[in-house]
Parts: structure tokens; sequence; C-alpha cells
């Protein structure tokens, strides 16, 4: 029985070695596998159990082969920007499919060699597709499906919540601008802004901007500095740009911003057609070009015209002379600065100006404006107005008297119609427009701060008369006007939105876009938004609105520091322009970074991010069942995966650029090798020994 022991015994070494030698020949064959971990082969022995004490049982030798898994291989860096090596515990998470179903099963792997496929899709050189979380543009995992299936529990593995990374569905990007700041020094030595002199003035500056819509589509402003009345104050305007309909100033106010100022614009592409017609503020003008027709007060007369910009002009004749909304007092309505063919609306404190270009077409029933739909130009707030407005309903009665900077005007009976102005009583024995002409001259006799157009009569489009009071601020400081106690006319704003009580105060003053102290510096911005709407290309308004874009924040400076906007005693200098956002830009790469994060770059200098890579760790790596293609699956000794975002607790950090060599030591397999050689051709030795003293025994017999 020894001597057959002994036999069996040197059969268990042959076996044992030539396993530890495979074991050291895949070792050897996989030293430039990427992400390989080498195998040990450790020897266990086999143990007879000894029934006598003088008398020993040979058992043997078993081998006991073992990966280490856990072994971190070197990091070598890659020029490739799709491969990724851990550095530190996990796996990445790979699918043998593309599109994976129930059926296709989910190993691991720690090689990071990812190519794109015809697809786009990434696998490695195994032919193993990543998966990876998708996200949202702020990097904010989402479920693939997130309506049918909803992000409950991420540590799932499934199609349900990881999809393979796909580089080809990326397409390109635009971002609209939500941020513009502007530095300059405006001259403290300026004129005040003179409209007749247009823009060759000092106290006229301009910083010319571009915008990006949500389309990616270029738009060029400038906003425009006006030196104001009052010293160290500056006005701010911006016209829309081509292309769009409304550009509405907001100031600062928390929660709910003032309108600072607001434009529109209606741009003629080609002639209308006769019997085009456009609605502006409730009255609709109608184009005609039949000369044998009287034209009505709504009529636009084009018979005698021959150009667009004829066309232009004649409707803005027209608008002028039919509403008193529109009239000479003021530039509610003007051309273009930029162009002949195109009207331009400003609300100074009126209402609001609603424009309705649906008719405007030419004689196919294509749009001849690039605005097609009705859109408004905002109220300006009465805080930011250059004049405040006083509509009488009636004539005062009787001793009533309102009081205006200071000087008391009684409304009496006596008085000659045609009064002169020479004392504070007004007429108001006949018509209500009397009476403010009345006032007017009263006014401008006994009010030497109130002289020339700071005081005027304007009507109002509803009835024919002037029964609307305009006064003007005044150049430094704020007045007040004081009806009486017992004041019976209902007085209000021209929209009637605003009432003014009978023994109500109210502040006639302006308050200008920009405010310096007496050092330079800025000590008040009322200009903080900029709301564009009526994109013509399509593009979503840029109006806070959550079915749109956000309106485009302004930034001036910082209130009582040099760092934006400056008035000191030099010229205009402008300093920067800076604003956010791009035009479309293509797929140009990606990057990876160290929380597994996926940005794609765009070749406008945008980002976005797409996915995010989770990691798998495992109790015991070591005892994951090793698959072809470089791969792990789970076992029950391994225990069950956790997916965890990189570079969080026992997950190692993403790195991209880089690869994980293979952990095989070539010069210790050699060594090993020579080993288990030697232990091989020792276990013959035994076997062929034991043969020999068989063959003695056997001749004995």
């Amino acid at each position: 029985m020894s001597l057959f022991g002994a036999m069996f015994s040197g059969v268990s070494g042959l076996t044992a070695q030539s396993s530890a030698m495979g074991a050291v020949s895949d070792n050897i064959t996989n030293v430039s596998t990427v992400g390989y971990k080498n195998t040990d082969v450790n020897f266990q022995t086999l143990v007879t159990k000894q029934v006598s004490s003088t008398f020993y049982s040979a058992g043997g030798v078993q081998s006991r082969p073992r990966q280490r898994t856990e072994v971190q291989g070197l990091l070598q860096s890659s020029t490739s920007q799709t491969d990724v090596a851990l550095s530190g515990q996990g796996f990445f998470v790979v699918n043998e499919a593309s599109t994976p179903t129930i059926s296709d099963q989910y190993l691991y792997t720690r090689a990071g060699s990812f190519i794109m496929d015809n697809n786009g899709y990434l696998k490695n050189s195994s032919g193993f597709y990543l998966q990876a979380w998708p996200t949202d543009a702020s990097g904010v995992v989402t479920a693939t499906d997130p309506v049918a299936n909803p992000l409950a529990n991420q540590n799932i593995i499934s199609t349900d919540f990881l999809e393979t990374v796909n580089l080809n569905r990326v397409g390109g990007t635009a971002s609209a601008t939500s941020t513009i700041a502007v530095g300059a020094n405006l001259p403290a030595s300026a004129d005040t802004y003179d409209a007749n002199l247009g823009t060759t003035q000092d106290g006229y500056q301009k910083t010319d901007v571009q915008f990006f819509d949500t389309l990616g589509n270029a738009n060029n402003v400038s906003i425009v500095y006006k030196k104001s009345p009052r010293a160290n104050q500056w006005d701010v305007e911006v016209a829309p740009p081509s292309g769009t309909a409304v550009l509405t100033l907001y100031d600062s106010t928390p929660l709910a911003p003032l309108i600072y100022d607001s434009q529109g614009l209606l741009e003629f592409t080609e002639r209308p057609a006769d019997g085009s017609t456009v609605t502006i503020d409730g009255t609709t003008y109608e184009f005609d070009s039949n000369a044998a027709i009287t034209a009505g007060n709504t009529q636009v007369d084009i018979s005698t015209t021959s150009t667009l910009a004829q066309d232009v002009a004649a409707l803005l004749a027209q608008i002028k002379t039919t509403d008193n909304d529109f009239d000479g007092t003021n530039n509610r309505v003007t051309l273009s600065p930029n162009s002949t063919t195109a009207l331009a609306f400003k609300e100074d404190g009126t209402g609001a100006i609603v424009v309705n270009p649906a008719g405007l077409l030419n004689t196919s029933g294509d749009p001849v404006s690039n605005q097609t739909t009705q859109y408004t130009v905002r109220k300006q707030n009465e805080a930011y107005t250059d004049t405040t407005q006083f509509t009488f309903s009636a004539t005062p009665a009787t001793t009533e008297a309102i009081t205006i900077n200071g000087v008391t005007y009684t409304f009496v009976t006596g008085e000659a119609a045609d009064a002169t102005g020479a004392d504070t009583n007004i007429y108001m024995d006949g018509t209500l427009a009397q009476a403010l002409a009345d006032l007017e001259a009263a006014i401008e006799s006994n009010d030497a701060q109130m002289s020339g157009t700071r005081v005027r009569l304007r009507g109002n489009g509803a009835v024919a008369t002037d029964n609307t009071l305009v006064l003007e601020s005044l150049p430094s400081g704020t007045y007040d006007v004081v009806f009486s106690a017992t004041f019976t006319p209902t007085v209000t704003s021209p929209d009637a939105l605003v009432t003014y009580a009978a023994g109500s105060t109210q502040a006639v003053n302006t308050k200008y876009g920009i405010q310096f102290d007496s050092d330079g510096l800025p000590a008040a911005f009322n200009v903080g938004e900029i709301q564009v709407e009526g994109f013509a290309s399509g593009a979503a308004d840029m109006d806070d609105d959550a079915a749109n874009a956000n309106r485009i924040t302004v930034d001036f400076g910082t209130l009582a520091e040099a760092n934006g906007m400056t008035q000191f005693g030099a010229e205009f200098t402008p300093v920067f322009i800076q604003q956010n956002g791009s035009r479309f830009g293509t797929f140009a790469g990606v990057t990876v970074d160290t929380a597994g994060l996926v940005t794609a770059l765009f070749d406008n200098g945008e980002t976005r991010t797409i996915f995010k890579v989770p990691i798998a760790t495992f109790v015991n790596t070591n005892a994951l069942e090793s698959r072809t293609g470089n791969s792990w699956n789970a076992t029950q000794a391994s225990g069950d995966f956790t997916l965890r975002e990189a570079d969080t607790g026992p997950a190692g950090q993403v790195v991209q650029g880089a690869l994980e060599a293979s952990t095989v030591d070539i010069g210790e397999e050699f060594t090993k090798m020579i080993v288990v050689q030697r232990a091989y051709s020792a276990s013959t030795k035994i076997i062929r020994t034991a043969d020999e003293m068989l063959e003695e025994l056997t001749r004995v017999k």
C-alpha cells in the first residue's frame, strides 16, 4: 500500500505542478492584456488518515489557483480620450450587447480600452459595451425612461436605469445668453443729451453687444447711455434687434422687477398688398392703393407711393394723425433709426402698445413683416418715465385747486376764456380743453422752473380734445402735484390704470438707469434684466416663462466699486464686454472626470453632461468568476454588487486617457516556471523510483 501510495502521491504532484505551469503560461501570455489580473497557484496537502503510529500512508498534494483580482495594476497613459482606467477598487459595468435585453448578461471588467463602434457605442477590445447612468445637462442622474420607470433606486443593473454609452447621438448644441457684463467709463464732463444733436455728442455713448437666442442665432444690440439733465445720472436704452418684436428692460427689484423701458419693432420686408391691415392700439390701418377712393382716417393712401420706405412713411403719418396717443409731442412711434422700412415703438408711461401685424400680407398671402403675430410693448413704470401724465374726466368745480411745485392753481368763475396765465386763477366756465390750456399757461407764467416743454397738453385717443396734462421731471430734485381735498373730477393715468384721488399727492420724479456718486463710482443700477420676445427665427422668448428661456441678466458691476461702469473725468472708454451663450456647435469630444461624469465637448466651446459611469464594488472581489474577455461575473462567494458613484466610499477614481496594465510580473513568472519545472521533474522521479521498487518486489515472487 505504501508503494502504491507513493506512486499516487507523485502523480498528484505532476497534476498540481501542471496546474501551476498552466497558470504561469496564462500569466506570461497576458502580460500585455489591459486590466488582466495574474493568477497565483497555491498548494495544499492531501493527507491519508494514519492507522498506525509506526507506518506512514502517503497522501499527496492538490493545487489551489487564486486570481489576484484585488491587486491594482499600474496606470499607463493613453492617447485615446475614450480610454479610461480605475484607480482604486471597483469595476466598470459592461454588457455583451449594445442595446441590452433581459437575455443579455451584465458583466464587470477593469479593461477600459473603449472605442466607438459603427453606431457610436463604446465597447472595449473584448467586445463588451460600457454601461452608464444617463444624466440631464446639469449632471443629475435620470432614468432611461423617467415616465415608465422613475428613478427610485439607481443601485439596480437593468435597462431601466443603465444604458450603453453612445457618443453618436450627442448631436450639436447651442446655448442661449443668460448674462451680459459691461464695463466702461462714462465721461463726467459730458453735456446733457440733446435729441436734436443725435449721436454726435459726448452725452450719447453706446456699447455694442452680441447675444445668442435659444437656437444659437447671434443678435446684435447696442446699450445706449444718454446723459440726463441730472448730475451724475445716465439714461439707458436698448432697442430690439432686427428680427424681434419687443425688447423690455427691467430693474433689479427682488421677486417682481419693474419695467424700466420697453420698445417694439415693426419691420417690413416688402410692400404690402392693397387691403393689407395692421392694428395698432386698437385702431386698424388699411393700405389703400386705389387713388379713386377717398382715404378715411384709418386708411393709408399708398396710391402715390412707389417704394416700401414711402409706404412705411405714409403709415407713420397716418398713425400720428389718427391717434392722439402718438401725436407730435412724443416719440412713441418713429421710423427706426436703423431702417427706413421699419417703425419703432417706445412706451413712455401712457400705456401698453398692442401691435397686431397678422394682416400685413402680399398679393400671395404671405407676410411682409418680420413680426407676424400680436405683441405688446409694455407700459413703462412711472418711477422711470420722463413725464407724469394726468387725464381729467371733466372740468373741476369752482374753488377746487391743484398745487404744482408749491404753487396753487384755483379754478374760478369769471376768468376770461383767453386767459394769458398771468395769475394762478384758472378759467373753468368753458370746455375742459380751455381750462387745461389756461392751467398750462398759468404754470409756465408763475413757475420759472416749468418753462418750455416741461408742461404741455396732450390729447387722448378716446376723445378729440386735449384732456391730459403732461408734466416733466425737473433737472434736479422732485416736486409734488397735490389735489385739493374736494377735487371732484376723476383724474387718472392715460390708460386709466392709476387713479389720483382727491386730497392725494403725486411726486413727479425720474429715476435714471445708472446713478453715480461724487467719486465717480456707481451708486445705483436701475437696469438689471433684458427681456426679448417675438424672434422671427422661431427661437423661444427670453422672458423667464417656464416654457421659454430666462431673461438676460445685465451686470454693470458692483455698487461703490470700480469694477464695471464708472464716471470719471475722462473720455468714454469701453473696458470689457462679457457674455455667455454660443452659436450652434457640433460634437468634438468627451471628457471624463474622476467622479465618472462624461461631458460632451462642442466646437463652439460649450459643454454638456451626458452620462455618469457607475462603479460596481463587491465584498469579496477575489471570489468573482473569471470570464472570457477579461471580465467577471458575480458568484455567491463574491457577494452582491453595489453600484456607487466613482470617487466615493470604497469606489475608485475614474482616470481618463489611461489604461490599467496587467498585474503580471514577468520576472516572477519565469522564476515560478523554473520552480515548477524542477518540482514536476522531482515528481516523475518519485513515480520512477516507486516503479523500480515494485519491480524488485515482483522479482521476489
